[in-house]
C-alpha cells in the first residue's frame, strides 16, 4: 500500500513537472499539448478498465514513462512548425506541413518502442507484464492524442479565427556542431566505456543478479527505531545472509537476501533481539532456483527478440545499413547502462529487464528521428557529402533530442525520488540510459 501511494505521488509529481515544462517552453501550443496529454491518460485508464488489466507497481512506472514519452510527439511537431514558419509559410500551411513531416518520425519511433513492449508482454511474467501493458496502451493512446486530437484542436481554432500565430521559446543554440568530424574520438571513448562495463559486469559475476534469477528469499524490513546493518548481522548470526541498508527517499529500510524459506526465521530473530524497535515486514518474496533460471532465460529471449524485431523493422523502413547502425547504438546504450548499474552495486531483477527494454526502445527513438531527416535529405537531393547530410540532420534534430530527453528525465526523475524502494533501481537505470 505504501509503495502504491509512493507510485501515485511520483506519477502526479511527474505530470506536474512535464506540464510546467511544456507550458513554459511552448506557451499556448503547450496548453494544447497538455489537453492532448490529459486525454491520453484518460484513454489509457479507459483501455485498462475495458480489458480488465490490473494496475501493478511496475504498471504505474509504465504510465509515468508514458507521460514523458507522450510529449515527444508534440515536441517533434512543434519543432517542425518552428522550421515551417521560419521558411515564410502562412500559419495554416506551416501547421499542415509540420504534422505531415513529423508523422513518419513519430510513427517509426513509436513502432520500435511498441515492438519491445509487445515482446516484453509476450515473454514477461508476473508484475512486469503490467509494465508492458501500460507502456503498449500508452504508446497507442499518445499517438492518437498527438496526431489527431491536437491537430483537430489547432484546425478548429484556425477556422474560427481564434488562432492566427504562435510564439514559442527557442533556447537551443543555433551553432552547427561537427559531430561526424569527432567520430574517432567518440569511438575510442565509447569502446573504453563498453570495455569497462563488460569488465565490471564480469568481475561481479553472480553478484549482478537478484533473487528473481538466482532464487532465494528477499525481505524488506522497517522499524520505528533504526536498526543498523551491524546490529542486524549480529542478531541473525548467519554469514550467508546478505544485509543492506537502503534509503528510499521516504523510508529507510533493511533488506535481507537469504536461502529459500529462511525469511520467517530472520523476522523472528529480529523481533526477539529488538522487541522495542517496532520491527515490521514491508515486503517478502520467495523464488525457487529453477524458476529463477526460467526467468533468466525468458529475460534474455525478450531482449534478443526485441533487438531482432527492431533490426527487421528499421531494415524495412530504411535499409540494412541504417538498421545495423541503430542496433550498434542501441547495444552501446544498454551495455554502458548495465555497466554503471553494476558499478554502483545494483542487482538485476525482472523489473530491471523492463527498464533495459525501455532504454532499448527509447534509445532507438532518437536514432529513428535522425534517420528520418537523413532520408528526407536524400529524397530532396540535398547538396554535399553523406557526412555533411548526416551532420545537418543531427544538428536539425538537436533541439528535439534535448527537449524530449529533458521532459522524460523530469517524469522518470519524479519516479526516482518519490516512487519508493521497489522502483528505485528501475528509475535509476532509465535515467542513466536516457543520459547515455
Amino acid at each position: 500500500e505504501d509503495s502504491v501511494k509512493s507510485g501515485v505521488v511520483a506519477g502526479l509529481a511527474g505530470l506536474v513537472l512535464v506540464i510546467l515544462f511544456v507550458l513554459l517552453y511552448y506557451r499556448f501550443a503547450g496548453l494544447v499539448a497538455i489537453v492532448g496529454l490529459l486525454i491520453n491518460i484518460v484513454i489509457l485508464f479507459g483501455l485498462m478498465a475495458m480489458f480488465h488489466f490490473t494496475l501493478t507497481l511496475p504498471g504505474i512506472a509504465g504510465i509515468i514513462l508514458t507521460i514523458g514519452m507522450a510529449v515527444d510527439a508534440n515536441v517533434l511537431i512543434y519543432e517542425r512548425l518552428r522550421e515551417e514558419l521560419a521558411a515564410g509559410k502562412s500559419f495554416a500551411a506551416a501547421l499542415n506541413g509540420a504534422y505531415e513531416k513529423a508523422f513518419s518520425a513519430i510513427f517509426d519511433a513509436n513502432a520500435t518502442t511498441l515492438i519491445t513492449a509487445v515482446i516484453l508482454f509476450w515473454q514477461a511474467t508476473g508484475s512486469v507484464k503490467g509494465f508492458a501493458v501500460t507502456l503498449t496502451l500508452g504508446i497507442i493512446a499518445s499517438m492518437f492524442s498527438a496526431l489527431l486530437i491536437t491537430r483537430t484542436a489547432f484546425r478548429w481554432m484556425i477556422d474560427k479565427g481564434v488562432l492566427k500565430n504562435l510564439t514559442m521559446l527557442d533556447l537551443i543554440p543555433k551553432r552547427k556542431f561537427d559531430f561526424l568530424g569527432k567520430r574517432w574520438l567518440a569511438l575510442v571513448f565509447s569502446i573504453i566505456l563498453i570495455g569497462g562495463s563488460i569488465g565490471i559486469f564480469a568481475l561481479r559475476g553472480t553478484g549482478n543478479f537478484g533473487i528473481d534469477f538466482l532464487g532465494g528469499d528477499l525481505l524488506l524490513v522497517d522499524s520505528t527505531r533504526a536498526v543498523t546493518v551491524a546490529e542486524a548481522r549480529k542478531a541473525i548470526d548467519n554469514p550467508d545472509v546478505v544485509i543492506q541498508f537502503e534509503s528510499t527517499g521516504m523510508k529507510e529500510l533493511l533488506s535481507f537476501r537469504s536461502a529459500q524459506g529462511s525469511s520467517d526465521q530472520i523476522v523472528a530473530k529480529l523481533k526477539a533481539a529488538f522487541p522495542d524497535r517496532g520491527i515490521s515486514v514491508i515486503g517478502q518474496d520467495t523464488v525457487g532456483a529453477q524458476i529463477g533460471m526460467e526467468f533468466a532465460k525468458r529475460a534474455l529471449w525478450a531482449l534478443g527478440l526485441g533487438m531482432v524485431g527492431i533490426l527487421i523493422y528499421v531494415t524495412l523502413r530504411f535499409e540494412f545499413s541504417f538498421a545495423l547502425g541503430a542496433l550498434v547504438a542501441l547495444l552501446h546504450d544498454v551495455i554502458i547502462t548495465l555497466g554503471i548499474f553494476s558499478l554502483i552495486g545494483g542487482e538485476l531483477s525482472l523489473v530491471m529487464v523492463g527498464a533495459v527494454l525501455t532504454i532499448a526502445g527509447y534509445s532507438i527513438n532518437d536514432t529513428i528521428v535522425i534517420y528520418d531527416r537523413i532520408r528526407e535529405g536524400l529524397k530532396q537531393g540535398e547538396r554535399g557529402s553523406i557526412q555533411t547530410l548526416m551532420n545537418n540532420s543531427i544538428n536539425a534534430t538537436l533541439g528535439r533530442t534535448i527537449l524530449t530527453g529533458g521532459s522524460t528525465l523530469l517524469s522518470v526523475g519524479a519516479l526516482y525520488f518519490f516512487g519508493g524502494a521497489v522502483l528505485r533501481d528501475f528509475s535509476f537505470a532509465i535515467l542513466v540510459g536516457i543520459a547515455i
